[in-house]
């Protein structure tokens, strides 16, 4: 009972915004099986229970019932662990859990890829090879580990239906030849991209209980939602801004939570779109957060849409402008904890998206403008 009212006392168990599932509260296979026939499946509902509860409805002794309240309390209000430095980076070297993009520079930049804990933003036009870079994200978090991946499955949520099954394949075969030679691959690596049609935004709310439960069953190890920014600004009209970026302030809360919970990395998309610095009857755009290009006129910024609350939840923002004519992009690094910023450029060809080492001194004029490091406007 102690232990419940600490759990009290600290906020960890009467929000179920804290809610873990019982396996991630280190109770044996058996109380779990035990408690979720049931229907206990979550800290939240153990600990709304008191041990006589527990007695009743488990048919356990009392000493057993205090254990596993103690013991899902201290999982959900644990004390505040002191570590260092040294200690974080041995745990990334001893299981690092980034994934690759198959940009070297971008790779090397960020120590290793895409940062496990973290939510990672790829911003651009239509057309800027977005999402062919998902699903190049998707590709190498399958990946068995001595190839540079993850080894595991990856959570994709389509928008806009860009995903293509024939489009992963082509990749996989083009970048690993002498890997993907066989139908049964083939298979097995279609099968660890598990893909989830959004509808809207208020579709992505609704599966936000239920992903936990996922990466725990399926080994989930990326998630990747492609786009957001559709969502968003599809279903709510202007003057529903508010409510829109409560909703996304949650969507952002969750999917951050869940990838330090569980060390994975988490890919989203947004939308780019041209900003003029004010609205009619000069008042602020808040529906995008602005960037330009340094040195560059407001007038000629572009915007990251969804706004300011949405560009606190990113940890890195990836900017990328691809000229279809040219056959050729530029990718910049606009933010990054992890990184100073920088740029490269890519071509798109049937292995993905690639580095275009020999255009350094050659871009496109289209994307000349982007060739300093993007910078907030606040």
């Amino acid at each position: 009972e102690r232990a419940r009212a600490r759990a009290r006392a600290r906020g960890g168990m009467v929000s179920t915004s804290g809610d873990l599932s019982l396996r991630r509260c280190g109770l044996k296979d058996k109380t779990v099986f035990l408690l979720e026939s049931k229907k206990l499946r979550s800290s939240y509902d153990v600990l709304r229970l008191t041990a006589l509860d527990l007695v009743q409805q488990l048919d356990v002794s009392l000493g057993e019932a205090r254990e596993i309240l103690a013991a899902v309390s201290s999982r959900v209000a644990r004390r505040a662990e002191r570590t260092t430095a040294l200690h974080m980076k041995e745990a990334e070297i001893k299981d690092p859990r980034s994934v690759r993009t198959g940009l070297e520079t971008l790779d090397d930049a960020l120590k290793g890829g895409l940062r496990a804990g973290t939510v990672t933003e790829l911003v651009g036009p239509p057309g800027s090879c977005k999402s062919q870079m998902c699903l190049q994200v998707a590709l190498f978090a399958t990946l068995p580990r001595n190839l540079g991946g993850l080894d595991g499955k990856v959570l994709y949520f389509d928008a806009e239906n860009h995903f293509r099954a024939e489009r992963l394949v082509q990749m996989a075969q083009a970048r690993f030849p002498d890997r993907y030679l066989t139908v049964p691959l083939l298979h097995k690596l279609l099968g660890r991209v598990l893909v989830s049609q959004l509808s809207s935004l208020s579709h992505l709310e609704s599966l936000l209980p239920s992903l936990e439960k996922t990466i725990l069953e399926h080994d989930v190890r990326c998630i990747v939602v492609d786009n957001i920014a559709v969502l968003a600004r599809t279903e709510y009209a202007i003057d529903e801004t508010v409510r829109r970026q409560e909703v996304l302030g949650k969507v952002a809360s969750y999917l951050k939570r869940l990838a330090c919970a569980y060390r994975i990395p988490v890919v989203t998309v947004n939308q780019a779109t041209a900003t003029c610095g004010r609205e009619k009857g000069g008042v602020m755009d808040m529906g995008a957060m602005k960037v330009r290009a340094a040195g560059g006129a407001e007038e000629d910024s572009m915007g990251a849409a969804l706004g300011p609350k949405w560009a606190h939840y990113i940890n890195t923002r990836v900017s990328l402008a691809y000229d279809g004519s040219e056959g050729r992009g530029l990718l910049s690094l606009v933010k990054s904890p992890f990184a100073p910023e920088m740029a490269l450029s890519f071509s798109s060809a049937p292995a993905g998206v690639s580095e275009d080492v020999n255009a350094a001194e050659s871009v496109a004029p289209d994307l000349l403008p982007h060739l300093s490091a993007l910078q907030y406007l606040w």
